[in-house]
């Protein structure tokens, strides 16, 4: 049975794709897409990408054109989804938001439109870290924690916005459609769908250090970074899937007794191959510098965190939030974190204001509220608790002193954050020198191409096989013989009228042995 496409473009925002003009896939001239890791051993995957290039003659997708069916709902953030149905299976492939949108200029032109859209790691790189503490926490408990910190537009599963104005029907939806709360409309979990491995690793600290380093910059990480953080120091992998879940692979997902029986072979029948053998990036490295952070907690348990600097005015009946940030006032002034944090030397210049503490790692809000008839000038207050410093970098270090002779240094420096003890990060500089420290082929990608419709040649693996498939690769050229490899990324292209499907597969050497071997328990 042929493969039938689909390609939703949900333009009210909605997760039912089921509205008049949801499914653009007649109008699409070619749909290109990509998710996962294109080089291998990174922690945290690149964001997933989409390109539509749709037919505009009509002007329908026109932002401006007032007289579209979808006037006023072509915008970002629409969700957007791509689908196939192979008459046995009904596949997702892709699922994301717009971004951009760019119609072709000239009405005697292509009368086309490019439509830019990205999975769900643009939220979590837009979004600030804004934690508590973790003390004693497995890596996947933090990351749980974290993907509970970004709320994302109505997922596609499900979702729709109810307008705040909804009951006035003279005030104007924003996207011409009312909806009314138990009529023609239902809320669901904005929360990031997941599926997590346990964490094999337990943090004694995590969440204190994920600030700037420069002082004149009071910058917290990003969600994407501060995961990248604890994945890092779990020696996993994090990503997002065809259906847009958040994956989170602890340090054995990968690493494989024997090698696993693959799911495709290829036996010089791909279309186009990227290999090298003994290249200068991340797969060919002979010196490892691993650095870890030791914290200290002070002895004192009143130690300031943080002072007020100048008069802060609450007007009458009004409320202020204030965010400050923990600094080191007895050495360098330097970002620090606090652990029991609380206030005391308040003074009120004149009135008064009741005054909420909430406490983060590094971090503090202070939510100033003044009920009373006149301005409330707060002029005096202190934050104190214990301090928590990173004094500075520890460094391990392994080297292939044969494999530096004979082929020169090759240096891959590594900087774990969350990681407190210099025996983990030499057992982990140790294990990169097993898998890295010799010269050797590989190959990057493959490509395949099928008919988009019809199938035959490797058409069926191209619409089920995905991050985390093994593949078996013999190439002749090169001599590169039965060598297995996971798959670690994916990129499609959907051409000619869905009638040509290119695929490249981004792969990754599987790991044979585990953490075992240089690792502790």
């Amino acid at each position: 049975m042929p493969t039938t496409w689909t390609i939703s473009i949900n333009w009210d925002r909605d997760g039912g794709f089921t509205e008049p003009y949801d499914n653009v896939t007649s109008r699409t001239l070619s749909a290109d897409w990509f998710l996962g890791f294109q080089t291998l051993y990174l922690d945290t995957a690149d964001n997933s990408k989409l390109q539509l290039i749709l037919d505009n003659s009509d002007k329908r997708f026109s932002p401006e054109n007032g007289g579209s069916p979808i006037a006023r709902k072509v915008r970002p953030f629409v969700p957007v989804r791509i689908q196939s149905n192979d008459g046995t299976t009904l596949r997702t492939h892709w699922v994301g938001w717009i971004e951009t949108i760019q119609p072709d200029v000239n009405q005697f032109g292509q009368r086309r439109v490019t439509i830019t859209a990205a999975g769900p790691m643009l939220f979590f790189k837009a979004a600030e870290t804004d934690i508590d503490l973790q003390i004693n926490q497995r890596t996947d408990v933090i990351i749980n924690t974290l993907l509970d910190q970004v709320v994302i537009p109505p997922p596609l599963t499900g979702a729709w916005y109810l307008h705040e104005d909804g009951a006035n029907i003279a005030n104007i939806s924003p996207i011409n459609i009312w909806y009314q709360l138990g009529t023609n409309t239902y809320l669901a979990d904005p929360r990031t769908q997941r599926s997590l491995d346990i964490g094999e690793v337990t943090l004694a600290l995590a969440a204190d250090n994920w600030v700037a380093r420069d002082r004149e910059k009071d910058t917290k990480f990003s969600i994407y970074r501060a995961i990248a953080d604890v994945v890092a120091a779990e020696r996993g992998r994090f990503y997002f899937n065809r259906e847009g879940r958040a994956i989170f692979w602890n340090r054995s997902k990968l690493q494989y007794a024997v090698i696993p029986s693959p799911s495709v072979t290829l036996n010089n029948e791909m279309v186009d191959m990227t290999y090298s053998y003994a290249s200068t990036d991340n797969d060919f490295k002979n010196e490892i510098n691993v650095t870890c952070h030791p914290r200290t907690l002070s002895v004192e348990l009143d130690a300031i965190l943080w002072k007020v600097k100048k008069p802060i005015t609450i007007a009458p009946g009004k409320a202020q939030k204030i965010e400050v940030s923990y600094r080191d006032k007895d050495a360098t002034d330097a970002r620090i974190g606090g652990i029991n944090v609380y206030y005391n030397d308040v003074v009120f210049s004149s009135g008064t204001a009741t005054i909420k503490l909430e406490a983060k790692a590094n971090s503090a809000t202070l939510i100033l509220k003044n009920s009373g008839g006149a301005n409330a000038v707060l002029s005096g207050l202190t934050l104190r608790g214990q301090k928590i410093t990173d004094f500075g970098e520890l460094e391990a270090e392994s080297v292939s002193t044969a494999s530096i002779a004979m082929y020169g240094q090759r240096t891959l420096a590594m900087n774990l954050l969350s990681i407190e003890e210099v025996k983990y990060a030499q057992k982990v500089a140790d294990f990169e020198i097993i898998r890295r420290g010799l010269p050797r082929g590989l190959v990057k990608q493959v490509t395949l191409k099928s008919h988009g419709k019809n199938g035959g040649s490797f058409h069926a693996d191209q619409l089920s096989q995905t991050i985390g498939g093994i593949v078996i690769i013999t190439e002749n050229q090169t001599t590169h013989t039965n060598q297995s490899y996971l798959i670690i990324g994916e990129a499609h292209k959907l051409t000619a009228s869905a009638t040509l499907l290119e695929t490249t597969w981004y792969l990754e050497p599987v790991t044979v042995g585990s953490f075992s071997w240089v690792l502790d328990a």
